[in-house]
């Protein structure tokens, strides 16, 4: 166990983040050894891969499905599995499982270039290129067309967050969608996907001791700071991307390991701050809704004033928040920046 002091910051992080639980992907997901798309993928091993292949999950309503570098198994975001629509599911399946069969092949390429378009938060326009991702997105397409989705809806599906339209256009070119293209009849897909699983949460004070001890956070939260950092809870990933959230659902922290094991110790402090006070101005609240922009930045407002005075500068915390509100475009993120006071 690893722990970290600071003089001006006297507060104790312990940096070993527990692993996310590995569940049997059969357990959620039946079928699709039986799945052409799939058996064109991995052949006469189909069926051992998916046996042995795991799955496990997270909260964050960004994450949709993903590869973990570090051993080629599957995450699924539960917010994705429980709302979105079965053909979305599907087809992000068939999409991450041929991810899977990359991984298998060459594991040090796949996390290269898993990595680049990862390097700092998200970036869309590496991504909607990349030598890994193209491949999937095509052979997505082609069972897309296989089950009998039509243009528009294809096209929708391939979305994900704000994308320059050349890039996208790209993309579909490089996929082989066109708009002219003329639907097969819909058929029926012959899966079930299991949409109940659960995460784990951990008591915040465990990982972060001595919040209670610093007057700005005992002035955010009152004389019950004590007791709403002890029924405080937190969740950990193993997402590349450095985050620390809120989980619109419940309230608990979503951190990923690699932030709590590499970042700053002063950003840590300054996105806990962010955290609580996003966590303060929900309080009594009939829904928890996800915050809107306006709310989230008024949020980060205190954790700036408190991250200037520790010494962290104005171009520090910036290329932070660019990697903490990865989903905004260019403009939208420059809007948030100057609404946080940087």
């Amino acid at each position: 166990m690893c722990l970290v002091s600071h003089s001006e910051l006297p507060i104790t992080i312990v940096r070993d983040a527990p692993d996310s639980p590995l569940f049997p992907f059969t357990n959620y997901f039946n079928g699709f050894e039986q799945v052409q798309a799939v058996k064109e993928v991995f052949g006469e091993q189909t069926d051992d891969v998916l046996e042995n292949l795991k799955v496990t999950f997270v909260s964050n309503r960004q994450m949709y499905m993903g590869i973990r570098d570090q051993d080629g198994n599957l995450t699924v975001g539960t917010y994705h599995l429980k709302n979105s629509d079965l053909r979305t599911l599907y087809l992000d399946l068939v999409h991450e499982l041929f991810h899977v069969k990359q991984f298998r092949e060459d594991k040090r390429n796949f996390r290269r270039e898993h990595q680049r378009y990862l390097k700092n938060g998200f970036d869309t326009a590496l991504y909607f290129k990349s030598p890994i991702e193209v491949p999937a997105y095509r052979h997505a397409v082609d069972e897309a067309k296989r089950i009998g989705m039509n243009f528009d809806e294809i096209s929708e599906y391939l979305k994900m967050g704000p994308v320059d339209p050349e890039v996208f256009s790209r993309l579909l070119d490089d996929v082989g969608l066109e708009r002219e293209m003329k639907p097969t009849p819909s058929k029926r897909l012959r899966v079930k996907i299991n949409r109940r699983a659960s995460i784990r949460l951990y008591p915040f004070t465990d990982y972060f001791k001595g919040l209670e001890n610093i007057e700005v956070v005992r002035g955010l939260l009152g004389p019950r700071t004590e007791d709403f950092l002890a029924h405080l809870r937190v969740e950990f990933s193993m997402s590349r991307i450095r985050m620390m959230t809120v989980d619109e659902t419940d309230g608990h922290l979503q951190v990923s390991s690699a932030h709590l094991k590499g970042a700053d110790k002063r950003l840590l402090y300054f996105d806990i701050l962010a955290c609580l006070s996003s966590l303060k101005s929900r309080a009594g609240r009939a829904s928890r809704e996800q915050a809107d922009d306006h709310e989230i930045a008024e949020s980060y407002r205190l954790a700036v004033s408190e991250a200037r005075r520790l010494g962290l500068s104005n171009a520090t915390l910036v290329e932070h928040l660019s990697t903490m509100r990865f989903m905004l475009d260019p403009e939208e993120l420059a809007r948030f920046v100057r609404k946080v006071g940087l």
